[in-house]
């Protein structure tokens, strides 16, 4: 079972391919290769994102239904 990349991991390898384009020392189809990459870490970042923008909106409206809490000063 291959290791799951963690999301940092995932920025951090979206930002040097970013770089390696902007430089523009890759042949036609080491650019078109990169870009591929460059957007299935997007897609694959942009999923995380997503999941746990739902995870902290159903944290969010739990946490709504619950008493009022309060911490004593």
């Amino acid at each position: 079972m291959a290791k799951q990349e963690k999301f940092e991991d995932k920025i951090a390898s979206l930002e040097k391919i970013i770089n390696d384009l902007e430089n523009g020392n890759s042949s036609l189809d080491e650019s078109i290769d990169k870009y591929r990459e460059a957007m299935k870490l997007v897609k694959e970042c942009d999923e995380k994102l997503k999941k746990v923008e739902e995870e902290v909106t159903k944290l969010v409206t739990e946490d709504d239904n619950l008493e009022d809490f309060k911490v004593e000063e």
